[in-house]
């Protein structure tokens, strides 16, 4: 049982490969029928009525944040256990970070964010975040989404309301070597987005010649190669999505037999389990550094993600919103299964039992 062997991302196929090479064969590299393809497959996926393909989830979220006012001095909520890339784009626009706590439960926002301008809510490891996903407050809300692509809410995908930033990078359940997209059902949103992405310049203008009109545009576009990836790989995105939903709820049970702590989502969700986090009941850090030596010496690989909250970040740290406790907790004291390499629902099944019974075996050791 090898469980750190590389499994993620899958390997291209044979008719991957021979689109790939047809794609740069044929010369257009970027604004081709790729990129609008993934926008129609995004549209069909989510249920939302627009979709904007990006080079990146990052680059996503930094347009959809120009996109919806967000300026320097703006006021920003941010959940401070996510990764740096949530608030990458609101950092370089020159917006005050609001650095707020997240739920015991579920990992994700408090359910009163503190006063602010706009929210960005996280998806965290795949877990729905517990806000409309609209306006909460009258403040707008943009889900960064990058984890959450084939969650499920009351049986509809998570990003069939509100404005969401979506990831296709290489640890991803739809994984590409970069690549994001936008889903919105704000259509003047969605316009202000093709223009920001294309260095701010009027849709369907020549960026050459044409005058910018967004001050805040960039070259946002993806590349033809990758879309053709996402496109083809989207196909696929139901079958990872139940597989880790299965894998998980397995696991899932393993743990609550042992007694141990595991983010959990609340009803009526179905998350597309990008990560599988655990711990000792009570986060205790040292507990938690024990169990991960236990758990390598019986093959059983973990790594940790968010160590350290966004509010100990060197840049980030003068944001305001104190220091939460909740997510310093949890980034000290819980670990993820499996490597992003190989993640657990690329186990097999009898991998997945030995797992289950060395959580337990161990846990009453």
């Amino acid at each position: 049982m090898d469980l750190e062997r590389r499994r993620w991302p899958p390997e291209p196929t044979a008719g991957e490969l021979k689109l790939l090479a047809e794609v740069a064969v044929s010369r257009v590299w970027t604004d081709g029928p790729w990129t609008a393809e993934v926008e129609r497959r995004m549209e069909r996926l989510t249920g939302a009525p627009h979709a904007v393909a990006f080079n990146s989830c990052t680059s996503a979220l930094h347009a959809a944040l120009h996109a919806m006012g967000c300026a320097r001095g703006s006021r920003v909520a941010v959940p401070s256990l996510t990764f740096a890339g949530t608030v990458t784009g609101a950092a370089h626009i020159g917006a005050e970070l609001v650095f707020a706590d997240v739920r015991p439960d579920t990992l994700t926002l408090v359910d009163d964010p503190p006063e602010a301008d706009l929210v960005i809510a996280v998806d965290l490891h795949g877990v729905p975040h517990g806000l409309p996903r609209d306006r909460v407050a009258g403040r707008p809300v943009l889900t960064d989404a990058c984890q959450s692509i084939g969650t499920l809410w009351d049986g509809r995908h998570v990003g069939a309301v509100g404005t969401h930033a979506w990831s296709f990078s290489s640890a991803k359940l739809v994984a590409a070597p970069d690549g994001g997209a936008v889903t919105t059902d704000d259509a003047g949103l969605a316009g202000r987005l093709r223009e920001l992405r294309d260095y701010g310049v009027p849709a369907g203008a020549s960026r050459s010649n044409a005058g910018v009109v967004w001050a805040g545009g960039h070259n946002w576009r993806p590349s033809e190669l990758t879309m053709a990836m996402v496109a083809h790989r989207l196909a696929e995105a139901g079958r990872w999505a139940a597989r880790a939903r299965d894998v998980t709820g397995r696991v899932h049970a393993a743990m609550d037999r042992a007694g141990l702590w595991h983010q959990a989502a609340t009803e009526p969700a179905a998350p597309a389990w990008h990560k599988i986090r655990f711990g000792v009941p009570g986060w205790h850090p040292e507990r938690a550094d024990r169990l991960e030596r236990a758990l390598a010496g019986a093959g059983v690989p973990t790594h940790r993600w968010g160590r350290s909250p966004l509010h100990r970040h060197p840049a980030f740290g003068r944001a305001g919103g104190g220091r939460p406790p909740v997510a310093e907790a949890a980034a000290a004291g819980t670990l993820c299964l499996g490597t992003e390499a190989a993640p657990p629902m690329t186990w097999n099944d009898d991998e997945v039992d030995r797992v289950c019974r060395i959580l337990e075996t161990i846990v009453e050791g």
